[in-house]
Parts: C-alpha cells; structure tokens; sequence
C-alpha cells in the first residue's frame, strides 16, 4: 500500500495580493524587463491572431474555392499533388475550429475572472490569463511572478513544465490541430507539385511577394503546432512517472508548491528588512543617515519604534530633604483621610446604635 506523498503533510498557507506588498519584489534588472516587454508581444501576437482568424473565417464563408496561390498551383497539376483537398470540406474544418477557440477564449475569460476576484496568489500565477491581467497591471506584481518562477526546485520547474504544458492542449488539438493538419496537407502537395527542388526557391513564389508571406506564414504556423504537439507529447509521457511522486492532483501540488515558495520569498524579505532597518538605526544612532533613495520608508519605521530611555537617577543629598517632605505630605493625607471615615461611620452607626438599647431600658 502506497503512503501518502510528504507534500500533502505539509501545512502552507494560502497567499492573497491584498497581504503582501509587492514592492519588495521589484527588479530592475536587464533580463526582467526584457521578459516584460515579451510579454506584451505575446499578448498583442494572441490578439492578432484572433483578428486573423476572424478575418480567416470571413473570407472562406463568402468564398467558394480556393483564393490564393498556393492551392492553385496544385489545381493547375492535379496529378502530382498527393492529397486533394476539397474546398467545401476545408473551409466548414477552419471556421468550426476558429469557432471553437472563441468559445475556449470565453471559458477561459470566465475562469480567469473568478481567479482576478479571490486575489489568490497561486491560482494567479497558474492561470494563464489571469497571469496576463496581473503583470500588465502591476510590474512589481509580474516581479513577483518572476521569483516564484526562478526560485523553483528542478523538481518543481518539472511540474511546472509539465502543467502549463497541460494546459493549451484543448486548443492545440481540437482548435489548432484539424486546420494545421489541412495547413500540412496544403503544403507538401504544393511541395510535391514543385518537385521539391531547392536550386530555385523563386518558383514556389512564382516571384510574388503575397504568396512568398503567405507561404512562409503557413510554414511558421505548422512548425509551431508541431514543436507545441511535440511538447505535449513529452509531458504526456513523464506525465506518468511524475503522478506516482506526487501521489495527488498535479493542479494542487503546483498551487502548493507556489505557495510554498511565496512563504520563502515573504521570509526572506522579512529577514532583509530586519536587517535594513538594524542597520539604518544604527546609522542614525551615530548621525550618519543622511536619507534619501529607497531606504526613506525603513527608516522612517524604524524611527517610529520607542527608543530606549535612562532612568532619572538623582544622586543629590537634597533629595533626601525631599523625600522626607512628600512622605509627611502623604501620611497627613492619609490622617485627613481616616478622620474623615471615622466621622461618616459615626453619622452612619452612631445614633442608631443606642437607640435599640435606650427604648430597651425604657420599656423595662
């Protein structure tokens, strides 16, 4: 009987934008914001693409044959293409898949939304547009991200790897994979149409520049979904072995293990803070703070601490005098206070206390 994966023993807390200041992440380094300006390429790549497609699907509902050279070409040499592919087949397959990823777009839109409100750290990170929003909103935030990701273990950079691999994999074969396929169709016949000789390129092109670009278009497309389709196929295999470690959901043990490693990064910075601050106060203890830079907002904490304080001694031989004068002054206010209990108590008691006894001897 398997026993349960050390992971799932582990208590880590869950990790919220609104407990966490972001700032501390911050990076200034060359290669960060390098990866932050390929971010926004990625994300206006993804919206072309979807302008694309839009496009694509336009023009072959109100088409009905093939309008570009390529297919033409083959047309022209129907005997030496290998496959022949039916315009009226493939273009219900391209609009079905374009489609398709609209309303994966949507369902995508859907779960990132529900992710942006609970503010949760982890679920932030492993969501792919969830993780979009929050680094174009806040570069600090897209900091942090990058310290989740480069602090991971070989271990971790392997579920890693393997999850975000996972997580395309509708798209890749039910949205990207048919019309690809048809992409590939395409060209190896125009390939095979060609001879597949390399002595002169210009004829694939026949000399144009819009079948040159759409040429190279199509190539760039299908060897992309071959190294995605590649990829998925390797996570697929060390799928396996890597479920029998994790014993568990891998979404789970990627969350945990993000969370585990935003614990490390907060406790580090703590221990970095601690020692700014010591070292601050101790500048300013000897005067040589002179402010100003990054630092301003530590020492200004480290100001608002109490500081240590000597206790008034007195060593003088009038204290003595002193002394003895506030002793006197406290023990006639403690005269004038018992007098003054005593008179009330007698106001109180006093005359009743004989006045059971008097009507006693009178009555005798």
């Amino acid at each position: 009987m398997c026993c349960e994966a050390e992971w799932k023993r582990e208590i880590v807390p869950d990790h919220k934008f609104d407990f966490i200041n972001v700032k501390e992440f911050h990076r200034t380094d060359f290669m960060t914001r390098l990866k932050y300006v390929w971010k926004y390429i990625l994300i206006l790549k993804n919206i072309a693409v979807y302008g694309l497609d839009i496009f694509t699907a336009t023009t072959m509902i109100v088409s009905d044959h093939w309008t570009n050279a390529i297919q033409s070409k083959c047309s022209e040499t129907d005997s030496d293409c290998a496959v022949d592919v039916q315009f009226s087949i493939a273009k219900w397959i391209f609009v079905g898949c374009i489609m398709f990823s609209f309303l994966l777009l949507g369902y995508e839109t859907y779960k990132a939304q529900k992710v942006i409100r609970s503010r949760d750290i982890s679920y932030a990170f492993t969501n792919l547009m969830a993780n979009d929003y929050y680094s174009i909103k806040s570069y600090d935030i897209f900091c942090l991200f990058c310290h989740i990701d480069s602090s991971a273990k070989k271990t971790d950079a392997f579920a890693f790897f393997i999850y975000f691999t996972f997580k395309d994999w509708k798209r890749l074969l039910l949205a990207d994979g048919p019309r690809q396929s048809i992409n590939g169709l395409i060209l190896f016949s125009f390939a095979l149409a060609s001879h597949f000789q390399t002595s002169n390129l210009s004829e694939y092109y026949d000399g144009s520049p819009i079948t040159a670009m759409l040429l190279l278009a199509m190539i760039a497309t299908v060897l992309i979904f071959l190294g995605s389709l590649i990829l998925l196929i390797v996570a697929a295999i060390l799928y396996v072995p890597f479920l029998c470690y994790i014993q568990g959901n891998l979404k789970e043990y990627v969350c945990h293990k993000v969370d585990k490693r935003i614990s490390e990064l907060i406790k580090r910075k703590q221990r970095d803070r601690i020692r700014k601050v010591a070292a601050i106060e101790k500048k300013m203890a000897h005067g040589m703070y002179k402010g100003g830079g990054k630092d301003d907002e530590l020492a200004a904490a480290a100001a608002a601490f109490p500081q240590p304080t000597l206790p008034n001694v007195s060593l003088d031989d009038d204290d003595y005098g002193l002394k003895r004068k506030l002793e006197a002054e406290r023990r006639s206010a403690r005269g004038v206070r018992r007098q003054k209990t005593d008179v009330v108590e007698y106001e109180v008691y006093g005359s009743d206390y004989n006045l059971p006894y008097e009507s006693n001897f009178s009555e005798r």
